[in-house]
């Protein structure tokens, strides 16, 4: 929603506030009713109404990005988040890599790293829709080429550099490096930057990113 794209939810009458923990309907039944979101569509049904809900302007935007910084942000440094995207963006893969890894550390539990690869791919989804803003689009499982690549960062300035980013889950610490490569090889091979080049993007940088647990390692390829 912070990339200006729309989520569908049932909007009922005679909200139950304990209900908002329990049902995202009404979380967003309520985010609707008090100006935080509006519908943009919308279609009645048997006891209520399915929306098309949207963020309405840009000041409730930095509302929701502010709210979800204090949460990234344990210790209150947002800079160091801004930092980190911008050494993605320049191709630095080792600091990048590094600086994401104490972020991990902080951030994620063991648990939530069981999931396998679908976590880690949602979390760098999150990561990189809320801080990018509107100088990049941000694409996830999109096909491209001869496969679906796991993420990409699209600038709407085709002068600029995109990324492109294939994850991996490592078994040990010590198979991330060759899962790194593989997701790098992938990249390649099934010639994911085709979504780039359709729109006039030269200069791509290509990401392959193993996850261990906690552990990340990340692998750049050359710039295309």
């Amino acid at each position: 929603m912070l990339q200006g794209n729309t989520v569908s939810a049932v909007i009922r009458e005679g909200l139950i506030y304990q209900d908002i923990r329990m049902d995202k309907d009404a979380l967003y039944t309520l985010l609707l009713t008090t100006g935080y979101l509006t519908a943009v569509w919308r279609q009645d049904i048997p006891n209520g109404m399915l929306c098309q809900l949207k963020i309405p302007n840009e000041e409730v935007r930095h509302v929701f990005q502010s709210e979800i910084l204090d949460r990234f942000c344990v210790d209150g440094d947002v800079s160091r988040l801004y930092i980190m995207m911008g050494h993605l963006l320049q191709g630095q893969a080792d600091i990048f890599s590094e600086e994401l890894q104490q972020f991990i550390l902080q951030l994620v539990s063991v648990y939530d790293a069981a999931n396998k690869e679908s976590f880690y791919h949602g979390f760098m989804l999150g990561m990189t829709a809320l801080f990018l803003g509107k100088d990049y689009r941000v694409a996830s499982n999109r096909e491209s080429g001869y496969g679906r690549f796991d993420l990409a960062i699209i600038p709407k300035d085709v002068a600029k550099a995109g990324v492109i980013m294939e994850f991996k889950v490592a078994a040990s610490e010590a198979d991330m490096a060759a899962k790194a490569k593989e997701a790098l090889q992938q990249i390649e091979e099934r010639e994911y930057v085709t979504e780039f080049r359709q729109r006039g993007i030269q200069r791509v940088w290509k990401y392959g990113i193993a996850f261990c647990g906690k552990k990340i390692l990340a692998f750049q390829g050359p710039m295309c």
